[in-house]
Order: C-alpha cells, then sequence, then structure tokens
C-alpha cells in the first residue's frame, strides 16, 4: 500500500512538473508574472521586480503611478511590474521588440529601453484604462486605447507643447480612426501614435473620461460615447 501511495505521488509530482513546464515554455509572461524570482528578478517593493537593484526603477513606476493618479483622480488597478535591464532577461519573459507590455489588468512587462517614467505610464494607463471599463473593454478601438494612453504619459515623442498637442495637421491625424491599427503602425512606423495622440488630445480637451467610461459601461456604443 506505502509502495502503491508512493507512486501515484511521484506520478502526480511529475504531471505537475511537466504541466507548469508547458505553461513556461508556452506562456513565459504568465510564468514570469506569477514568480518573478524563478526568472532572475528581485523584489524592489510594492509588487515592483527587476533584473538589476536599483532604485530608479521604484522611482520611475511610483512616478508613473502618480501620473495615472493626477489624469484619473486615483488608481483602481494594481499592477505587478516586471524591469529587465538587459535583451536576455526581457526576451526570456516573454516580451519582444516593443519597450513595455501590459498584460491584462495585473501586470506589466518593461524592456531596458522602456524602464522609464513614461514608457511605464503608457503601460500604466492602458492597465487602468481596462480595468475600468470591465467588460465594456472590447468596445473601444486600438488607436483610443493608445492615443490616450500617450496623452496620459505625456510623451513628448508624439505630443508638441502647446495648447493644441497635434504634431500633425488634424485632417491628416483624423484618418487614423477609419483604418485598422495595423495599418497605421505598419513598418514600425510611429505614424499611428501621432494620429492617435492628435485625435484624443483634442477630443479629451472637449470631453470628461470618467463619463467617457460611465456611459461605456453602461451600454452605450463607442461611436455615441465618443460623440457626446
Amino acid at each position: 500500500m506505502l509502495k502503491r501511495r508512493w507512486l501515484v505521488a511521484v506520478a502526480v509530482a511529475l504531471v505537475l512538473g511537466t504541466a507548469v513546464g508547458a505553461v513556461a515554455a508556452a506562456a513565459p509572461s504568465i510564468a514570469a508574472v506569477t514568480c518573478p524570482q524563478c526568472y532572475g528578478l528581485s523584489g524592489l517593493g510594492d509588487g515592483v521586480y527587476a533584473e538589476r537593484d536599483d532604485a530608479g526603477y521604484r522611482r520611475a513606476v511610483d512616478a508613473a503611478q502618480r501620473r495615472i493618479d493626477a489624469f484619473y483622480g486615483g488608481r483602481q488597478a494594481h499592477a505587478r511590474v516586471l524591469i529587465c535591464a538587459t535583451d536576455a532577461c526581457y526576451r526570456r519573459i516573454g516580451g519582444g521588440r516593443e519597450k513595455g507590455k501590459a498584460l491584462g489588468t495585473r501586470a506589466l512587462l518593461l524592456s531596458p529601453t522602456g524602464a522609464g517614467e513614461v514608457i511605464a505610464t503608457h503601460e500604466l494607463a492602458h492597465l487602468e484604462l481596462h480595468q475600468r471599463l470591465g467588460a465594456a473593454r472590447g468596445k473601444v478601438p486600438h488607436w483610443f486605447d493608445e492615443g490616450l494612453a500617450v496623452l496620459v504619459s505625456d510623451d513628448p515623442r508624439y505630443l508638441g507643447s502647446g495648447s493644441d498637442r497635434c504634431r500633425l495637421p488634424y485632417d491628416q491625424a483624423v484618418a487614423v480612426t477609419r483604418t485598422s491599427w495595423g495599418a497605421a503602425t505598419a513598418g514600425g512606423t510611429d505614424g499611428g501614435y501621432l494620429q492617435a495622440a492628435c485625435v484624443v488630445s483634442r477630443w479629451k480637451s472637449g470631453h470628461d473620461v470618467l463619463k467617457f467610461i460611465a456611459d461605456l459601461r453602461a451600454g452605450k456604443t463607442f461611436d455615441a460615447a465618443f460623440s457626446q
């Protein structure tokens, strides 16, 4: 009987080990978020994990969180943040060529080139919007999601410093609302971000984002909520 129980225990352990290994191989980002230490990341406090013990990382994330607080009047999304100091680390945790990547509403990954306040704010802005929208998230087109994240992060690459934040003519920018995000960013260009940032910044000057979110959650279509 004892031998049989031992054999069952070994079989279960092997199955569980295989399952964990399969998840890590198929979805390294999920595995890394679940166990950052398993991927060589150390805790810096408050859900921030980094490949290198650098206080600058915590300062960047703290500043990004303050921007979210200021824009929305508080935060509803509380993400685990994984920061890599090397490209090898970022690839290992499931990153690609992007500077940062939001995962659902609970976590984000930052690459060596994205481990700063602006990119951290951009990605946290995605998480915050998605958390607040809930089931209505699917109503929001990609261009609006990206444009709002650029606006919240106040990214100088895509926004001007004057009263009109557009860096290109509005008639040219509004084309982003009539095409797919893939087409707008084809070839890895920044054109889609410039367009989206322009349209959303103009829209935001006369609209309340919180009301917009509430309208979507109440059942309105994106076009109806956006036009009000």
